[in-house]
């Protein structure tokens, strides 16, 4: 490649599923990629994206020894189900710290190195889109990130920074066994959560294969025209639906099929 081509790219959660192989493909293609990761799983800079001060200091690091970043990849996240009435409060606190607030600290800390032609992209969800019966706080932290995105795609665009979110549905890769899983549903919910949990993670045969699926995340975040990619035609077209049934429908019709 060109070297005047060449990008410094920044990826959160650089050690597996999405993240791992979008390392991979910007490697691949010719850029410096440098992955942050909080496992022990041989990221380049080994840290927390929810600790504000360990992502600053890593993020000056780079930037110091590059002199600029040109494209940062909020890609960090995990899972969380259970019924929303009764999960623990700290669990809520942690999903939404990783899921949002750490990508928020990865991009605050990055645009401090990013200049007109730089390129900030979250890898959300198609959980984003409509939200799901008993994984609802995760749903709503990648709703968030999804609005984060849309604000900072305003406030960023007339300064020759584009930023786009990306939103993959159902992709194999260890993100159902990570889950964190809240079981029981009480006097309320019997067993719904949890039938609701198996119904989902017995579909892992039927999700999209993380290499294919990366491969397109990929030409969008390397496209960044549009502050919104939808991956896997099922997802775009449910999302589809939401636009165009009576929210009550649309939310009754989830409710059945999960």
């Amino acid at each position: 490649m060109d070297k005047k081509k060449s990008q410094v790219v920044v990826i959160s959660g650089s050690t597996s599923g999405i993240g791992e192989q979008l390392t991979r493909l910007y490697r691949e293609a010719g850029h410096t990629v440098i992955g942050i990761a909080r496992t022990a799983v041989h990221p380049d800079i080994s840290a927390d994206v929810t600790d504000y001060g360990t992502i600053r200091s890593a993020v000056d690091r780079i930037g110091k020894e590059h002199g600029h970043i040109d494209t940062v990849i909020a890609c960090a996240g995990a899972g969380l189900s259970g019924a929303t009435e009764l999960l623990p409060i700290d669990k809520i606190e942690a999903q939404t710290d990783l899921c949002y607030t750490g990508a928020v600290n990865l991009v605050q800390a990055a645009l401090k190195y990013m200049k007109e032609g730089s390129k900030v992209v979250f890898i959300s969800s198609a959980c984003a889109l409509f939200a799901l019966p008993f994984r609802a706080t995760y749903c709503a932290s990648k709703a968030a990130v999804n609005m984060v995105s849309f604000g900072m795609y305003m406030e960023l665009k007339k300064h020759g920074i584009s930023v786009t979110s990306i939103c993959p549905g159902d992709i194999k890769t260890n993100f159902t066994a990570n889950r964190v899983k809240v079981k029981g549903g009480g006097e309320r919910y019997g067993d719904e959560a949890d039938n609701s949990a198996y119904k989902i993670d017995s579909r892992e045969h039927k999700r999209m294969d993380v290499v294919k699926a990366t491969k397109k995340i990929y030409k969008c975040a390397t496209k960044c025209k549009k502050p919104l990619y939808i991956i896997g035609f099922k997802y775009k077209f449910l999302n589809f639906l939401r636009h165009v049934l009576p929210q009550k429908l649309f939310l009754d019709i989830t409710a059945k099929k999960f």
